[in-house]
């Protein structure tokens, strides 16, 4: 059984880590495809590690088995997750990344059976994941490999919270041109303007009062709003390094205002 496998890591560039995990998967698994998604991860980061999979998984072939390598610690998370979502699989620590990752909880939820040692393990990423998978897609199926279980730790999501005039988000991740990528999809977006005006605020007193199709349709050093191909809104420039001019970071927070429908 043949199948592609995403890294999604804190490794950094250049980690010996990530070489280990390439050597290991290409030992295990020859015919496997191996993918790096990404080792740019802020460190133990979840919320963006869970927002660019998935912004992403759903681009390769179903049956892809997209690994989480971030705060790994079995020690700390007692069980590492294993699950189907879409016809894809996802293989992680119980850290809370699943419940930043989907929007409503998998249905069908796997722990992975661990040898006696494991609890010692400092790079189960390489020395438990990979192990796994191989032996999955050799036999195709979790007979003795992993048992039903439940997700035991959660954290908020990363969900915009919206009222009737009002949306309240934050910047999830800048990319490598400085765009400023929000939590806000376009379907959220367009729900709640209902073909109203709006203005987008950060820091306060900065706005943006409306969504462009293109980056040039800004001048030099301008700012523009527009959703990006994932069809999340992002504060971008054109020809300008958005991010880092406008002071915006992950993390950042905004508001989007709407008129009220009676003064439209």
């Amino acid at each position: 059984m043949n199948s592609v496998i995403t890294l999604v890591s804190d490794y950094g560039p250049g980690s010996p880590y990530t070489a280990a995990m390439l050597g290991s998967a290409i030992s295990l698994m020859p015919e496997t495809r191996v993918v790096e998604v990404s080792h740019h991860i802020p460190v133990f980061d979840l919320t963006q590690a869970a927002f660019i999979l998935r912004t992403v998984y759903q681009q390769f072939p179903k049956g892809s088995i997209h690994l989480i390598c971030l705060d790994t610690s079995i020690a700390l998370h007692k069980q590492f997750l294993f699950m189907e979502v879409d016809g894809h699989y996802f293989l992680g620590a119980d850290n809370g990344v699943f419940s930043l990752l989907f929007d409503e909880k998998p249905n069908n939820i796997y722990k992975i059976l661990l040898s006696p040692n494991a609890i010692t393990d400092l790079f189960p990423e390489k020395n438990i994941f990979l192990p796994f998978v191989s032996k999955f897609l050799q036999q195709g199926n979790l007979n003795g490999l992993a048992e039903p279980t439940a997700i035991m730790n959660e954290k908020q999501g990363i969900q915009a919270v919206f009222e009737e005039h009002l949306i309240k988000a934050s910047i999830l991740y800048i990319d490598g041109y400085q765009n400023a990528i929000t939590n806000i999809s376009k379907e959220l977006f367009e729900r709640v303007r209902a073909n109203r005006k709006f203005k987008l605020y950060y820091w306060g007193k900065h706005s943006i009062d409306k969504v462009s199709e293109h980056f040039h349709q800004g001048g030099p050093g301008e700012d523009v709003l527009l959703f990006n191909e994932n069809n999340f809104l992002m504060i971008a420039m054109y020809r300008g390094r958005a991010a880092q001019l406008l002071g915006l970071k992950p993390g950042s927070k905004f508001v989007v205002e709407f008129e009220d429908a009676e003064t439209n």
